[in-house]
């Protein structure tokens, strides 16, 4: 008897965290915050720091989207998006600029599961783990070579991360960001990025942030601070 109620209970839990998420996927995406990681809508935008950078995405459905950004210095990333029940995977490719002239390109699956969803919420905070796989490749410039360029170092990971994201709203239109990731593979690579911000929702459609971030990986360091606006369709 103790037996098939401890079975009966388990089963009950499950059943309660299956519904918890699977209604966070259905919830209307007009209630999610703008800077929520799970929210499927089509949006362009446009941020600013040391260089401009256009992004936006394009929803097909409620569950599916494609993401794209690009940077006037030859950054970029491209990727797409699904929701499941228990949160959102993303996949993309990407390549980014540190410093040294450094180029890392990057190819990553993940996902972020919303805690909220399984009535975690401490103080308020909105808070996403997220966790995947990546493959990286460096191409280091070497100075002491003419045509350096023409003959980069090139260093290949095969890794993982994990990280969060938190999201604190202080009314209807503020909202403070902040967060964190941490990354390791072959070839002795490893890393991390930590960020944090403030969005103003102008309207339902608009938000201005501005943000601050820092990446530190065996490639290089970059450091961000800068300004961003959205507009949501």
């Amino acid at each position: 008897m103790t037996i098939g109620r401890t079975t009966s209970r388990k089963y009950l839990a499950t059943m309660l965290a299956i519904a918890a998420s699977t209604s966070w996927a259905q919830t209307g995406e007009d209630e999610k915050l703008s800077d929520d990681p799970t929210k499927i809508v089509t949006k362009i935008g446009v941020r600013y720091s040391d260089f401009g950078t256009v992004f936006g995405s394009v929803a097909f459905g409620p569950v599916t989207k494609i993401n794209v950004s690009v940077s006037e210095d030859d950054q970029w990333r491209v990727g797409g998006s699904y929701l499941f029940g228990f949160g959102i995977v993303n996949f993309s490719a990407s390549e980014q600029e540190l410093e040294d002239g450094v180029k890392q390109t990057q190819y990553a699956i993940g996902t972020f599961v919303p805690l909220a969803a399984l009535g975690v919420q401490p103080k308020g905070w909105l808070l996403f783990p997220a966790l995947g796989a990546n493959y990286t490749d460096g191409r280091i410039g070497n100075s002491d070579i003419e045509f350096a360029d023409a003959f980069p170092a090139e260093i290949a990971s095969k890794g993982g991360y994990i990280g969060i994201l938190g999201l604190k709203p202080l009314s209807e239109r503020w909202v403070v960001k902040t967060g964190g990731v941490l990354s390791a593979g072959s070839n002795d690579y490893s890393g991390y990025t930590v960020g944090a911000g403030v969005t103003f929702n102008a309207s339902p459609n608009d938000s201005i942030s501005v943000f601050g971030s820092h990446i530190d990986n065996t490639f290089g360091t970059r450091d961000l601070v800068g300004i961003s606006y959205t507009h949501e369709f």
